[in-house]
């Protein structure tokens, strides 16, 4: 058990086991440690504790809360926060929202010690007269807006301090009697309405948006009590007939938001306006209506005390209107027979028998609508009566609007629809498209893109629709204005019986669309099953039909992810595998840029041409390189894909990234290793001697110079030569390279970030991880040193002398003798041995060029150093030597100055961090980099 995790099993008996805490602990703000321990409900025990350890009470969080002010929020006990008190924890800080602990205790706290704890601050010297300087809000304010524990005794004290009942915050000018209203929808709402009003808080008061009191509590109360609540206010003179912004009153409100008939009775009782409308001219016989199961009760009770019943919105709306979507028959006959006007229109010029139609009401409804004079064959929003009830798939309404006299084959305005569209489109519509059909509906009527009955009913996948149709005569070949035929929609239902049937039937199979798609294209696309494809092909379908844009239906199945089956179904049926488009890419092409390597492995195996270029000069290689795809990379060179056949495609952003990708891979390295198309090259340094170079140098370093390799494939290809020095520099880093220890160092480095997080307890979630992150950060550690290692064992194979200058002063010689070294003339070349045993000749200046972390140092020293040429004879190469160790060796040697003085610093700390040796040399690794650049 760590420290963090007993004060979170408030284990005080471990704790006491610890001499002192750290002060980096003690002081920590992310998540200070009492904060910690509060926020896990530590005992008042571990809390006093850690105060006699040197945990201040008065250090803020990065919230600006300081201790006692997290305990009110964490509505901690009584005894903790008056504990927390008397260890001068100051009351009066405000936090980032500028409320102070008071104010935080009224808004948070919800225990039944909530008096107490108020009274304490009070006593303690809270400003009881202080206003949330955030929101405008008293005291008063924020204990009427707190519904979680009983604010009565708590506003009765804050009122006998003095409190002011009647102030209003600046924002909305709500007065603490409008947050009760609001706020309180308790039992105890009355009793502190009845209080604050009594004590002579204003019962007329208005918000900005003109609410009062008893327009609040109507619209936010739904306890039992509120018709007392109303009746205790209105005994109080308050405005019965007040209105809010919208204009709307408390009769409104209540039918609106709080429908009681109890209530209502009284309101008109007590003479509310009945009558009045709001902003939009909605009555409250209106907002009755709008229930979803209006009450016949409350309608009647309106309309018997002289509501208008025709009152109409600036939208035109009845009553009526809004009584429709009930499908309540009693209300919309009572409304009916006491004389609404049912000749009436919307604003959309809906009439009521649209609506009733569109609600679906019942039968009788819509014969008494017909039977009061409204006109059958009315249009709005397009469509009449009879689409409204097809849409509906109510027969007997469809078969009563017919029968009398409804227009059968009307349109409507906008998509031209007939009702037989509509009925076709509709689930189990059989008998209304039967009826219909039999009533002369035109069978191939077509809407405003040309689609057919047919082609809604083969959309909505109705095969006895769609067979009734066929036998009635209905055009089997009807092309759309996009030039799809029924069999297009009967493909993208994937509806194999309605297929055979129209193919059986004689229909259209060559057909193209508008795109240019034949229809074993567009089931390509569209993913049809096997057997749909195959059904179309052995019927014979052109399996190698071109679109406008050249493309088969190979290119479409290997573009959209179709399944293997449909491929090797559309190859085994004798597909041309190497067709192109009009960009001149194959199928392979487009498998390459979904990365599909099941479909490319059957593609090349099938005999597609692997190297094939479309009309940029890419092949599938490129595309794999260009997305990064290191196993269709892997996949496309294991077939042996030529990487330098690749025309125009050279770039250096193309090389970068095909580097980068093999780089980081072993199995690709070892793929191009093996790759006959990737063989050894001749290079020639700047003196001449020409030596050999393994591809595999070339792959393990390229230090995102791309213009480097682009050179280098030029002289393969015997382009012209150009100058060769920046290449030396490249090859020999593929010996001498701190580049995966540096990535190893991220990777630690982004794992200190974690654990130093854990070890500052920033929040539960990252103490759980801590023991998966030190394994973790010990395999990286691993890591590291085996890099190392590898460094050292090459230099100890090419004959390092590990003896080199200590001193400061030896260490600047050998940078002195290193530029001198730079100027001279005379070249040195170096045999080392490459990874595949063949000995490769380096020039000195590529050992001298190389270093990533003194490279820009000595470029801009030479520029300044002497002309003067030293004679170096016999001694460069150990030069050399030494400078390389002072590079690499002396930063990873464990017994330098800098890991000691690291333990040393990290001592103090490892009861807490539980650091073990590995861990320290770790944290020592992370700072390497800022050490080196210090050395420059």
């Amino acid at each position: 058990m760590n420290f963090w995790k007993a004060i979170q099993e408030n284990n005080l008996e471990f704790l006491k086991q610890i001499e002192s805490i750290p002060k980096k602990i003690l002081i920590k703000k992310t998540k200070p440690i009492l904060h910690f321990a509060i926020e896990n409900k530590a005992s008042i025990q571990t809390i006093q504790f850690l105060i006699e350890k040197g945990a201040d009470p008065n250090i803020n969080d990065k919230f600006g809360r300081n201790s006692l002010h997290f305990a009110i929020i964490n509505n901690s006990e009584f005894e903790i926060i008056n504990f927390l008190i008397e260890k001068k924890a100051s009351i009066d800080i405000r936090d980032y929202e500028q409320k102070t602990v008071i104010e935080s205790a009224l808004i948070h706290l919800k225990r039944e010690d909530s008096l107490q704890t108020i009274k304490l601050l009070v006593e303690k010297g809270a400003d009881i007269h202080s206003i949330c300087k955030f929101s405008d809000k008293t005291l008063l304010h924020l204990a009427c807006q707190n519904n979680k524990f009983k604010a009565l005794e708590i506003i009765k004290f804050l009122v006998e301090k003095g409190v002011q009942i009647n102030y209003q915050e600046e924002h909305f000018y709500q007065s603490p009697l409008h947050f009760v209203c609001r706020y309180q929808n308790t039992e105890y709402a009355f009793d502190i309405i009845k209080f604050l009003v009594e004590k002579g808080a204003r019962i007329n008061s208005t918000t900005k948006r003109n609410e009062t009191p008893l327009l609040l509590v109507c619209q936010y109360n739904t306890q039992k009590n509120l018709i007392q609540i109303i009746k205790f206010l209105v005994e109080n003179e308050a405005d019965i007939n007040a209105r809010n912004d919208e204009k709307e009153s408390v009769l409104h409100i209540i039918c609106k938001y709080n429908p009681s008939i109890e209530i209502i009775q009284y309101l008109i009782s007590n003479d509310v306006d009945i009558n009045s409308k709001t902003k939009e001219k909605y009555s409250a016989l209106h907002f009755i209506c709008c229930e979803k199961n209006p009450s016949l009760e409350i309608i009647r009770y309106l309309v018997e005390n002289g509501i208008y019943i025709n009152a109409k919105t600036i939208w035109n709306q009845s009553v009526l209107d809004f009584a429709f979507p009930s499908k309540s028959n009693q209300v919309i006959k009572y409304l009916i027979e006491k004389g609404v006007d049912i000749l009436s229109k919307t604003e959309k010029n809906e009439t009521t028998l649209h609506l009733a139609c569109q609600n679906n009401c019942s039968l009788e409804i819509i014969k008494l609508i017909v039977a009061r004079g409204v006109d059958i064959n009315e249009s709005s929003k397009n469509e009449t009566a009879l689409h409204l009830a097809c849409k509906n798939n109510s027969l007997e309404i469809v078969q009563f609007l017919i029968e009398n006299g409804i227009e059968i084959n009307a349109k409507a305005n906008f998509d031209l629809e007939t009702s037989l569209h509509i009925a076709c489109s509709t689930k189990n519509s059989f008998q209304i498209v039967k009826y219909l059909v039999e009533k002369g509906a035109d069978i191939d009527a077509k809407d405003f893109l040309d689609a057919t009955p047919l082609h809604y009913a083969c959309e909505a996948n109705s095969f006895e629709v769609i067979k009734y149709l066929i036998e009635k005569g209905a055009d089997l070949n009807a092309i759309t204005k996009r030039r799809k035929t029924a069999l297009h929609f009967a493909c993208k239902n994937h509806s194999m019986e309605t297929i055979k049937y129209l193919v059986e039937n004689g229909i259209d199979m060559q057909s193209k669309s508008n795109e240019d798609q034949l229809l074993l294209h567009f089931c390509c696309i569209i993913h049809s099953p096997y057997e749909i494809i195959q059904y179309l092909i052995e019927n014979g379908i052109d399996i190698n039909g071109k679109s406008s844009e050249k493309e088969t239906a190979l290119h479409h199945a290997c573009k959209n992810y179709n399944s293997m089956e449909v491929i090797n179904l559309l190859v085994e049926k004798g597909i041309d595998i190497n067709a192109k488009n009009e960009e001149n890419e194959t199928a392979l092409h487009y498998a390459c840029k979904i990365n599909s390597l099941e479909c490319i492995q059957y593609l090349i195996d099938k005999g597609i041409d692997l190297n094939a270029k479309n009309n940029n000069q890419e092949n599938a290689l490129s595309f794999a390189i260009q997305k990064e795809k290191v196993d269709l990379i892997k996949l496309l060179l294991m077939n042996n894909a030529n990487i330098f056949d690749l025309g125009d495609a050279i770039t250096n952003d193309f090389f970068q990234l095909f580097l980068k990708i093999s780089s980081l891979n072993d199995d690709l390295n070892n793929l191009l290793n093996s790759n006959d198309n990737f063989p050894d090259y001749q290079i020639q340094s700047n003196d001449g001697f020409k030596f050999q170079a393994h591809k595999m140098i070339l792959l393990s370093r390229f230090n995102n110079n791309t213009s480097i390799l682009k050179k280098f494939i030029q002289k393969c290809q015997e382009k012209p030569k150009e100058d060769v020095e920046i290449l030396l520099n490249f090859l020999y880093t593929g010996f001498c390279d701190l580049k995966k220890l540096k990535e190893y160092q991220q990777k630690i480095i982004e794992r200190k970030q974690k654990r130093m997080r854990i070890f500052s307890f920033d929040d539960n979630e990252s103490i759980q991880q801590n023991q998966q992150n030190e394994d973790e950060e010990k395999k990286l550690s691993e890591l590291a040193q085996k890099q190392y290692q590898t460094i050292q064992d090459f230099f100890k194979e090419i004959g390092f002398d590990s003896k080199w200058v200590e001193s400061k002063e030896g260490r600047k010689g050998i940078i002195k003798d290193f530029q001198k070294l730079y100027q001279q003339e005379e070249t040195k070349d170096f045999t080392i041995i490459c990874s595949n045993e063949k000995e490769v000749k380096i020039h000195k200046l590529i050992l001298i060029i190389r270093s990533d972390l003194f490279k820009g140092m000595f470029q801009l020293n030479v520029q300044d150093s002497s002309n003067k040429v030293h004679d170096y004879s016999g001694k460069s190469f150990e030069t050399i030597q030494q400078l390389i160790y002072f590079f690499y060796h002396d930063e990873f040697d464990k017994k330098n100055e800098i890991l000691k003085q690291k333990i040393e610093e990290y001592e103090d700390l490892k009861d807490f961090y539980q650091l073990n040796e590995n861990s320290i040399i770790d944290l020592f690794l992370f700072e390497l980099q800022e050490k080196l650049k210090n050395l420059k």
